[in-house]
């Protein structure tokens, strides 16, 4: 058996993804230097795992879904642009999210059940929950890029209706990562 490159995720509905392609296309035309994430690819990362030995993975998706077992559906709203860290040196295009609370808690529950289990450690960097639009390759058409985000900083790009994470797989590819859904595991089994 092999290992298999993972990440929980919370992902995109594909009526959403659509309105995202269309309000963003000007960023794309802006002639910044970015490569941008594919439409299809559009999800919240909750927990990158990196490789994961095949046989771990039913056992991954178990303590999976104990960690949401008592979580139920919730709403989010995505909202707004901007980058990371920030506009002199942008490397991250983003959209926001409205109200991160209850996403934070499937992060924590994720986190430290995993944690709880040996299995990976916890973050060390702040979570910012937000769906990647690009990564800044150089400061070439950052004015294009700048004004671009400026007109959808108040643009409500959707709302969705979490009911589940899943477990990913992540295959790097010459034209670029291919995701593919190796569990979904709903909320509530416990409720």
């Amino acid at each position: 058996m092999s290992d298999i490159r993972c990440f929980v995720s919370i992902e995109i509905p594909e009526d959403v993804k659509a309105v995202i392609e269309a309000e963003t296309a000007r960023l794309r035309r802006s002639g910044a230097d970015v490569k941008w994430v594919a439409a299809k690819n559009l999800h919240f990362t909750i927990k990158f795992l990196g490789d994961v030995p095949e046989e771990k993975l039913p056992e991954l998706a178990l303590l999976l879904a104990g960690s949401v077992r008592d979580t139920g559906p919730f709403e989010m709203e995505l909202y707004g642009t901007g980058v990371f860290p920030g506009e002199r040196s942008p490397r991250v295009v983003w959209i926001g999210v409205r109200d991160t609370v209850k996403m934070d808690d499937v992060r924590l529950n994720v986190e430290n059940t995993l944690e709880k289990a040996g299995g990976s450690p916890r973050e060390r960097k702040p979570f910012v929950p937000h769906l990647t639009l690009g990564r800044v390759k150089s400061l070439r058409g950052r004015p294009g890029l700048l004004e671009g985000l400026a007109t959808l900083k108040d643009i409500l790009f959707g709302k969705i209706m979490v009911e589940n994470i899943y477990l990913m797989r992540s295959e790097l590819k010459p034209g670029g990562p291919e995701y593919s859904v190796l569990k979904k595991i709903p909320f509530g089994a416990g409720l």
